[in-house]
Parts: structure tokens; sequence; C-alpha cells
């Protein structure tokens, strides 16, 4: 096995990006490689809400390229956005045999946890990210959840779980980044949808309006937006009490490849 560099060299990106919060190292005296669909990383974070990983144990990497060394396979995995989340402030907190973990901890607590294994793929031998596992993008740093274009909502208590409800734009590969979509639950809504995807969506889109008086609150706001929804819930209102705009709801079938 190849030979580990030190905790201290390895310290693979600057953490000054996220503050000094991202030098405390989470522990974890459990196994590194485990069954499931994320694996032990999993088992290493620490969030509110059910994180979101992967795992490719046993032996089922076929995602992307080899590394020579450990940290270089957390970078390659970023690079080929295998995975999604904190992309610096890495500590490696444990190795063991041929694996290592390397933790981002926020607030005292492990937000995101990578395990990279050194093994055979493609009959090559080299590191590869094993299994990862990362909190909503609502309990990681601002900065994060703006890198990777998702709109953070609040309530009263603070940061609202992206399961509940985010917003981002639409994906550049369809065309689609001057659309928004608003995630809310299991309903989307698009703000500034062209004409040509009218078939797509339950109403038209309005950028000013009036907020109807059965307009149902939400709780929900972010950068002095307000969100409402309509009773029926083809409409989502955004804005404030004077004026909102009127987001319609999309169709099934409205998604891009």
């Amino acid at each position: 096995m190849r030979r580990l560099l030190s905790a201290v060299a390895m310290l693979i990106l600057l953490t000054s990006a996220c503050g000094e919060d991202t030098l405390a190292a989470g522990t974890y005296d459990g196994p590194l490689a485990a069954e499931g669909r994320q694996g032990a990383a999993h088992r290493v974070v620490e969030c509110d809400d059910a994180p979101t990983g992967g795992n490719n144990y046993p032996g089922e990497y076929d995602n992307g390229a080899l590394s020579d060394e450990p940290e270089a396979a957390l970078r390659t995995a970023f690079d080929e956005a295998q995975i999604t989340g904190v992309h610096d402030g890495y500590v490696l907190v444990r190795e063991d045999d041929d694996r290592a973990l390397f933790t981002f901890t926020d607030a005292g607590r492990v937000r995101q946890a990578l395990i990279v294994h050194d093994g055979e793929a493609f009959g090559k031998e080299g590191w590869y990210v094993e299994s990862w596992a990362r909190c909503d993008y609502a309990e990681l740093p601002a900065a994060v959840a703006e890198r990777a274009g998702v709109e953070i909502w609040f309530d009263a208590d603070g940061p609202v779980s992206t399961r509940r409800v985010h917003s981002a734009d639409g994906p550049e590969h369809c065309g689609w980044q001057h659309l928004t979509f608003l995630s809310l639950g299991e309903t989307t809504y698009v703000r500034d949808a062209d004409t040509e995807y009218a078939e797509w969506t339950d109403a038209p889109y309005d950028s000013e309006a009036d907020l109807p008086p059965h307009a149902v609150d939400t709780g929900f706001h972010r950068d002095g937006d307000h969100l409402w929804r309509s009773p029926d819930g083809t409409r989502a209102y955004v804005g404030n009490r004077e004026k909102v705009a009127v987001w319609p709801r999309t169709k099934d079938g409205f998604t891009c490849a």
C-alpha cells in the first residue's frame, strides 16, 4: 500500500475559506468499509436532517479516474462531479490499512465525510472516493450552497432543509439557466418560463401581480422575499404584500435529461 502522508501535510485545501471550525477533526471508531447505499461515511456525519451520499463498496467503482495519492482522489472526485457539497477544508482524521477518512467540520460537528480507498478498478490500482456523505445544504456554510447554485430559504427558526424548500437556476446543458426552479416539497414551480414551455406549466408566469387574499403563507423567506402559494397548489407567490411574482407549477415531464 502506498504510504499515506501525515495529517499535517494532508490538509489538502486552505481552511481559511470556511473558518477555523474546519480544523476540528471528527472522531469515528467504526469500520471504514461498509455496504449500503451510503456506506461508512454515512455513519460519520452529524446532521440534523438525513444526509446525502453514495457508496462504491465493495469493489464497484466505475465513476471516474484513479489517483496516485489519497488527497488527489478527493480533488478528482470533485473535478469529475462525482460528489457534491464542501470542496475545501478537509482534514485527514484516520488511516486504516488501505483506506483513509477525511472530514469537514463546522460549528463543532462533522458536516461532510469522505472515505478514500486504495483498490482496483478498470484493471488498474489507485485511490478513489469509496463512500461519502454530507449534511443538507442548509446545514453547511452559506458559501457552499452558493457555490452549488442552491438558494436556501429560511423560516422563523433559521435555514430550512432543501428537502422542504429550495430554489436554483436551471441546468445550462438544457439551456435553462435563465429559468429558476422552486421546489416546495414534491411540487416544483418555475420563474420566467418562456412561452415555448407554457404547455408544461399549470398557469402563466407573471413578474408582477397583487398578492391574492386567499394566498397561503408558507412561512418561508429569503433575501427580502416571502413565499406564499395558492390553495390548490398551482401557483407560488414570491415577493411581499405589495407585489409578488407568480410562479406556475410545472407539469409532469418538464425535466432536463
